[in-house]
């Protein structure tokens, strides 16, 4: 069948391989030395004439001491006897507006008058590198927003999760399944989200209802939409309307979080990638465009496609909601989950950001106080709420407990019932950064395998350039094992 790509064999579908045990995020100083015991010196027994007298005297000094305390205590001004001083934590915050934050960030703040919140909201321009600079400077920021997939870059710059605060059975308990796998190394605990999101199908519902079509549920029933929904202008044979935004890398917006979901649902594993069942991925992936003709390079970035009704589906994460209605407020649209493999297990998609504490913050007990009650499922709702009252499409809560509160939006359900059975890998597109970084690299790999498989060259080459340029980029990060050194004959 043409339109179907392998369904799993007995491999279990790849996640990336644990994040090796980063160093300690504050190790004894090297000279550090347990101090030597003393022996105590021989004491005879003192008579009993020995000890009263100097249990008066303590009595008697106790008195003294707390007269004056007292006398002095009364005579002290009010600001003189408070418990501490306020501290500031600052909080390198992205994509939230400071209206969002700051409902959270008050009711923090009124719960522990000792500690305010400096909430910056960064660009999110060259913000990798900016970032990795200031956690390595003296005035590091004692809070951070970071994606889920830099944690291989940035780990040795965190201060991981004190005993008192965030606990390895509270994320794998209150947090979806991938967070744990993403943000737990062993028992160390280096960051929790506040915020989810992933991949849905978006649909044109007028385009549907002219063919009387139902949302698709597998792979199968979306290439059989697409080629319904297509429209060609018939004396030229140029595609007026492109059934699905699918099939190349030029104008297809979140194409490698695509084709990694692919692979995955395929039963890939992205740190192996091999055998018939690549293959047919990226076959069937470029199909739609070299072969089915749904799609093509002429037609304007997808997201944008499909505002102004160019294409009938697209597949994105739900940070793209306000854009598609900033530009046509009357289209109507509707989410559905993204298409499966029929008689497979489920696999979807997520990439996240997470908050986490630096490891040169100057306050990281009180830093975590705030990360874990950004986590509790108090602070996501009103986190929630505020976000909803800026835009209609608000990110979902991470904590499990609020979800439904999201389920209750249409447009974000999909979203939300994704995240059980999410996956995801260091190949999520759009997190920003650096070009010679790790997300960067391995994206770049999959590009030219794509294209070469696009263009006919040969798959099998197109894999094994695509598996060696993978190994070597993580092995370079401690994610899989350095590749064995090529011998000579």
């Amino acid at each position: 069948m043409d339109n179907q790509f392998p369904i799993p064999g007995p491999s279990v579908p790849g996640e990336a391989a644990p994040l090796p045990t980063p160093e300690e995020a504050t190790p004894p100083p090297p000279s550090y030395q347990a101090p030597v015991s003393v022996k105590p010196p021989v004491v005879k027994p003192s008579p009993i004439k020995i000890i009263l007298p100097l249990l008066a005297g303590i009595l008697v000094v106790g008195l003294l001491v707390y007269g004056i305390t007292k006398f002095i205590g009364s005579r002290l001004p009010s600001e003189s006897v408070t418990t501490g001083q306020t501290i500031t934590l600052t909080y390198y915050g992205l994509w939230e507006p400071s209206s969002v934050m700051k409902p959270v960030i008050d009711e923090f703040e009124t719960q522990n008058p000792g500690i305010k919140i400096s909430y910056q909201l960064q660009s999110p321009q060259d913000y990798q590198d900016r970032i990795k600079t200031a956690l390595e400077g003296q005035n590091s920021p004692d809070v951070i927003r970071l994606h889920s997939t830099w944690l291989p870059l940035f780990a040795k710059n965190l201060f991981p999760a004190p005993a008192n605060s965030v606990s390895a059975t509270e994320v794998s308990t209150n947090f979806y399944p991938i967070v744990s796998k993403m943000l737990i190394s062993g028992t160390q605990v280096y960051g929790v989200p506040i915020t989810m999101d992933g991949l849905a199908l978006f649909m044109n519902n007028s385009m549907f209802q002219q063919k009387s079509l139902l949302p698709p549920k597998t792979w199968e029933d979306v290439l059989s939409a697409a080629k319904t929904l297509k429209e060609v202008d018939p004396l030229t044979g140029k595609l007026t309307r492109a059934g699905i935004a699918l099939g190349n890398t030029g104008n297809v917006d979140h194409w490698p979080d695509i084709v990694s979901l692919m692979l995955l649902q395929a039963g890939v594993k992205l740190t192996d990638i091999k055998g018939a069942e690549a293959s047919a991925t990226l076959s069937y992936y470029t199909d739609f465009v070299t072969k089915h003709r749904v799609w093509d390079d002429t037609l304007p970035p997808s997201t944008v496609a499909f505002a102004n009704e160019k294409v009938a589906m697209i597949i994105a994460p739900l940070w793209r909601a306000p854009e598609i209605k900033s530009i046509n407020p009357s289209l109507s649209w509707q989410t559905v989950a993204v298409p499966q493999l029929p008689d497979s297990d489920i696999v979807n998609w997520t990439s996240f950001w997470f908050e986490a504490v630096g490891k040169n913050s100057k306050h990281p007990q009180e830093a975590w106080k705030f990360v874990s009650f950004l986590a509790s499922a108090k602070a996501q709702q009103i986190l929630f709420d505020a976000a909803t009252s800026d835009r209609e499409f608000p990110q979902p809560p991470a904590n499990k407990a609020v979800a439904s509160l999201a389920q209750n939006n249409p447009v974000v359900s999909p979203f939300v019932t994704s995240f059980e059975t999410a996956h995801t890998f260091y190949t999520a597109s759009n997190t920003r950064d650096a070009k010679t970084a790790l997300n960067s690299r391995l994206i770049k790999y999959l590009e030219d395998a794509v294209n070469a498989v696009s263009q006919n060259q040969d798959v099998v080459k197109a894999l094994v350039t695509l598996n060696n340029g993978f190994a070597q980029v993580l092995s370079q990060y401690g994610l899989v094992a350095a590749p064995a050194a090529a011998t000579t004959p």
